[in-house]
Order: C-alpha cells, then structure tokens, then sequence
C-alpha cells in the first residue's frame, strides 16, 4: 500500500524520491539483438544484398526535379521562360499550382483560392477575372487579400484556373 501514489492537482503526499523510486526501471534491459540474447526472442540472421528493398520504403530525402513532360493527371511542367507579366504564381516545393477548393461561411460557399501571387496581384485578379468570365458566361465574385498574396473567387473553378495558368506559362 506505501508504492501506491495519493496526488491530486495542488499536492502530492509522498515526497518526490518515492515518486521517482517507483517510475525508475527495476534493471537496464539487456539488448534483446545480442547473440546470447533472451531464449523467447527469435534468432535473427543478415542477409547481404537486399538492402535495396530496405531502402525503397524510406522517405526520401528531398523532392525530384520535376520532368519536361505533361503526365496522366493533367500537370504541366512550368515553362522555360518565364512569363514577362507583372504578376507570378509561384509554385509549391512539390512543384504544384497552388490553387485550393475551401468552403466558407459556415461550410455553405465553394472558394477557390490561388495563393502564393508574387508582384501586381490586382492585375492578376483582373486578368483571372476577365478569363473566368469570358469562359463562364456570368459575372465572378473575388476577394483579393494583399497582405496574404492570394485570391478568392467564388465557386468551384480549380480545373479552370489551373488550366488558365498552365496555359500562361506557371
């Protein structure tokens, strides 16, 4: 009954060396790897020459460079000269268009946001304006946040823009 703790949040009962007397490991536990290890364990045995297969389960360490090609899924490598606007979207570390779905307002409104716009993001918001409008036949709600360097648009439009900005050399 003495190893049992009584604590409550403001005090402990037991002085602070009892506490740690009964949290301290009994012994140093003997490495279960060694050859003289413990009879329950399973012996292990190396194998040379299949660390590759090892390897291919670790993350790696750093991202690809991306390929010069266009893949299944629609991305497009960024263009060799850059584009001579006076706005930039900048990719990700992963090389992707930053360009996101998000509801809002209590999760009733669909925006889609474009972040990372390097330089004149007003020209951006225009230009993203004019596009979306021309291809949708409708007047298009933004939101341009300065500060952030994003834009809003209202409503689902990611395949649009991404499409948009892959064609403007992103």
């Amino acid at each position: 009954m003495n190893k049992l703790l009584r604590c409550t949040r403001q005090y402990c009962t037991k002085p602070k060396k009892i506490v740690y007397d009964y949290y301290k490991a009994k012994s140093v536990p003997q490495d279960i790897w060694a050859e003289t290890g413990d009879p329950k364990y399973t012996k292990t045995e190396e194998v040379k020459g299949r660390w590759g297969y090892v390897e291919r389960l670790f993350p790696k360490l750093r991202i690809p460079p991306p390929l010069n090609a266009t893949s299944p899924t629609g991305w497009r490598a960024p263009a060799e000269q850059v584009p001579d606007l006076p706005y930039f979207v900048e990719r990700s570390k992963n090389h992707m268009l930053p360009v996101y779905e998000n509801r809002v307002y209590k999760d009733r409104v669909l925006v889609t946001q474009v972040d990372t716009v390097k330089g004149d993001i007003w020209v951006f918001e225009q230009d993203l304006k004019q596009f979306l409008q021309k291809e949708l036949g409708k007047k298009v709600e933004t939101h341009v946040n300065e500060i952030a360097c994003f834009v809003n648009v209202k409503g689902s439009h990611v395949e649009l823009i991404k499409g948009w900005l892959y064609d403007k050399g992103f």
